[in-house]
């Protein structure tokens, strides 16, 4: 087992179960001490919280899984502890070391890197709705049957970037999205109004080199300088 200390969480996919796992929250964190994204399933029970939400720091012991060979992917073991959301200028500071990390998507598949960004242009983005394909029908069928919510459609966010010579379209994934709409709200309010979005990208073992929308983040004015800089140093 290996110890991850100071883990900031800063992205969370929607709940889900299949066949052969329990309930898990897929979490992507930021994790100072090595200046690196890592990827971790938080277990999840109903009418329990998990604890850990987005910018909290947490600690956790954990191994690398036989099963996930992404080098960013490590087994949940248990929670060490949990010590609260950052706040508002430690946040800022996090965005700016995420930023930092930026690569183009091709450089992500070609290095082998399973979690990174997007960043769209001011006021490209869109959402629409997808149905579900079988397999998601069969994991929908499961959650429902132990009350977990899962809606019979998926998301979808589309935009423009720099790196995409058309439109990008990504399966978005957001857990407190899908939260929203369990709850009756709409998210897609709170998310136009973002002056300045970003998004983490992450993929699944399946699929090594395509890429699924995580969260979505509003990045504090001038922070994507930091992602810019780093494309430059690229050049």
């Amino acid at each position: 087992m290996q110890s991850f200390d100071n883990c900031i969480c800063i992205a969370q996919a929607r709940i889900i179960e299949g066949k052969r796992k329990k309930a898990h929250i897929c979490t992507i964190a930021f994790h100072p001490p090595s200046d690196s994204f890592i990827r971790v399933c938080l277990p999840f029970q109903p009418g329990r919280e998990t604890g850990v939400r987005r910018w909290h720091q947490f600690s956790f012991v954990g191994e690398k899984s036989p099963n996930d060979t992404r080098s960013e992917s490590f087994e949940f073991g248990k929670l060490v502890s949990i010590d609260g959301q950052l706040r508002h200028q430690e946040r800022i500071a996090v965005h700016r070391k995420i930023l930092s990390l930026y690569r183009y998507e091709s450089e992500l598949n070609e290095l082998k890197q399973s979690i990174g960004l997007l960043i769209p242009e001011r006021g490209s983005l869109r959402f629409r709705q997808k149905p579900l394909t079988e397999r998601e029908q069969e994991y929908r069928q499961i959650m429902l049957e132990k009350g977990l919510f899962f809606p019979d459609y998926k998301i979808y966010v589309t935009g423009r970037s720099s790196q995409f010579k058309n439109r990008f379209d990504k399966q978005l994934v957001q857990w407190d999205l899908f939260e929203a709409i369990r709850k009756g709200v709409d998210p897609f309010v709170a998310i136009n109004n973002f002056k300045d979005p970003y998004i983490i990208l992450g993929n699944t073992p399946w699929r090594r080199d395509s890429f699924m929308a995580i969260s979505i983040l509003s990045a504090p004015a001038g922070a994507k300088t930091h992602a810019h800089h780093q494309q430059l140093s690229l050049v």
